[in-house]
């Protein structure tokens, strides 16, 4: 790992792995509002894998000597509050859903480029979960927006407001958090692959491009 420092790695795995909490339990919940069985399995198997990543990243946060808990503990009150977000507009919340997923799935294609090669081999693993779940999220959503009332011009207003809202949230309480992720190594990148990222699902559920402006 070179010169990167052990603090904010410890940092930035902590946010992953919290956030890995976060989708397990997200996808329970899903999962009990499905009334389709088919749909439920899935996205109880979804959850089950969500659920691994989490565990792997926590042994990874030990086998470092770092105290899990205290390393997620920063990132509970915002990421608690994102997905506790919910929204009378069934495209809203379906696109504010499917781009934070999308950053996540982003920020571990970078961190996989910047950790030590045991951690980059589990987080590989995680990857390929999680291309299966966004295909799946992918097909979902453009269902949607296929049968609801104009729904890529509601989509990209949606869209516009989910990356204010994390503009705004760099910029307040959760920057110095951003900041152990830039610490950790090519910053460059990482906002690369994020603005990347956007551009690409919008083109994948048929939407508009968005600026994305991130520092």
């Amino acid at each position: 790992m070179g010169g990167m420092s052990r603090t904010a790695l410890i940092q930035v795995l902590g946010a992953v792995a919290y956030g890995e909490l976060k989708a397990h339990e997200g996808l329970v919940a899903e999962a009990g509002e499905t009334a389709d069985e088919q749909e439920r399995e899935r996205l109880l198997t979804f959850a089950g894998q969500e659920l691994r990543h989490h565990r792997g990243f926590v042994a990874r946060l030990e086998a470092m000597g770092a105290d899990p808990e205290r390393a997620m503990r920063p990132y509970r009150r915002p990421l608690d509050t994102y997905h506790g977000r919910s929204s009378s507009d069934a495209i809203d919340e379906a696109v504010w859903a499917y781009l934070g997923e999308g950053v996540a799935d982003d920020l571990l294609e970078w961190l996989r480029t910047v950790v030590d090669a045991d951690t980059a081999a589990f987080i590989d693993t995680v990857i390929a979960d999680e291309e299966q779940h966004e295909e799946h999220a992918t097909d979902e959503l453009r269902h949607l927006l296929d049968t609801e009332p104009d729904g890529r011009q509601r989509a990209r207003r949606a869209a516009r407001s989910m990356i204010a809202h994390m503009l705004a949230s760099g910029a307040g309480r959760a920057g110095p958090r951003f900041a152990a992720f830039v610490q950790v190594g090519r910053p460059v990148e990482l906002v690369l692959r994020i603005t990347g990222g956007f551009a690409r699902r919008l083109a994948a559920i048929g939407v508009a491009p968005v600026s994305v402006a991130l520092p």
